[in-house]
């Protein structure tokens, strides 16, 4: 009986630290149908992103972890932030980590600049 207990209560733990991850650490963020070529170090083909409708779209040099992206479909993800230290040599301080698909639309025409 006490086993059944402890792994309930450990469910329980587990459930409520997720819930909890996903609250404090992550923002959602809108990422265009197309990617756009942008300028790092390297030649890059950058996601575009926004967190809101009406932002204007912005380059986005990092990688988004757990995230498939598929040309063609906008997508809002929430994603948590992870600040990384230390730094790599030429990468992000911030490490980008999908936490799930809110939504994924077909877009046919580019309204993007």
């Amino acid at each position: 009986m006490k086993r059944y207990i402890l792994v309930f209560m450990s469910i329980i733990l587990w459930n409520c630290t997720s819930n909890d991850i996903e609250k404090s650490d992550s923002k959602t963020i809108i990422v265009a149908s197309e990617k756009r070529s942008c300028q790092g170090i390297t030649q890059l083909s950058c996601f575009l992103i926004k967190e809101k409708e009406n932002d204007s779209w912005e380059f986005f040099y990092n990688e988004i972890k757990g995230f498939d992206y598929e040309e063609g479909f906008e997508y809002k993800l929430l994603v948590s932030e992870k600040e990384i230290n230390p730094v790599p040599a030429d990468a992000s301080s911030i490490e980008t980590t999908l936490i799930r698909i809110i939504s994924k639309e077909e877009k046919t025409s580019s309204n993007l600049p």
